[in-house]
């Protein structure tokens, strides 16, 4: 028999995976919808998608629970979505016009994970696709971005979970410096990081909306010394909100 085995295998395993094949199947499923077709108690139920919750195979919209992007890391099926597709022309495009790098990260629990980058350089066969890397809000120009558009209370939750770690010298650690920062990015629609990511780089981003629910961010930088701050303002800016648009009527059509 296929995918016979001689071992033990656990029914509490082979429920959660279940679950996980019929919200994929369906293209997202309710908890009531999931009732009536799976042979379990609701309460059992609900342990199983809390668990696939935490371990951010799952995501929740509304009562509605969908396949997260982190589970594109396990298979090809969610990687060919529509979303990669309008990504990765959108990014191909802003490296090509900047001459820099570019990127889309996804906006998943509180984390961005990369779905495409790259570069005027390295565009093509060696530009980078998939889930590989995930960064935090509080550093990245799309993190900053998309916290200057997120309720109060969301940020906060997204603070206490991932905390703000110092990963290079200039990182901003303190909150209330932060906040300060997302007023100002709130009025502007872009946020720019000044080597808070890594050394000698700076970037410019702005967030991805569907629906009008943030999905990730667009962003573009390259090395200090060739990007100084009037072309960040202003020509970086504006490729990145031009391509972050372009996204939103593509994915919206």
């Amino acid at each position: 028999m296929l995918g016979a085995t001689d071992g033990r295998t656990l029914k509490t395993t082979e429920t959660s995976l279940h679950v996980l094949d019929l919200v994929l199947e369906h293209g997202g499923l309710t908890l009531a919808e999931l009732d009536r077709m799976v042979d379990k108690p609701k309460s059992s139920l609900h342990s199983h998608l809390n668990t696939l919750l935490a371990c951010r195979y799952l995501v929740k919209d509304g009562r509605t629970y969908l396949a997260s992007f982190k589970f594109a890391e396990r298979g090809e099926r969610a990687r060919r979505s529509e979303l990669e597709s309008v990504a990765t022309e959108a990014v191909e495009r802003l490296a090509e016009i900047t001459g820099e790098e570019a990127n889309f990260t996804v906006l998943e629990h509180g984390r961005l994970l990369l779905l495409h980058g790259s570069s005027n350089q390295s565009s093509g066969p060696d530009a980078e696709t998939g889930f590989r890397t995930e960064y935090y809000l509080h550093n990245t120009a799309a993190g900053k971005a998309i916290l200057a558009q997120l309720e109060p209370e969301r940020v906060e939750r997204i603070l206490d979970e991932w905390g703000m770690p110092r990963e290079i010298e200039a990182t901003i650690t303190d909150r209330e410096r932060l906040y300060e920062q997302l007023e100002e990015i709130a009025d502007d629609g872009y946020a720019i990081v000044d080597e808070e990511f890594a050394p000698g780089l700076v970037a410019v981003g702005t967030p991805v909306r569907v629906d009008g629910e943030i999905i990730g961010g667009v962003s573009v930088g390259g090395p200090k010394y060739r990007i100084n701050t009037s072309r960040l303002h202003g020509e970086l800016a504006e490729a990145v909100i031009d391509a972050a648009g372009e996204m939103e009527n593509a994915l919206t059509d």
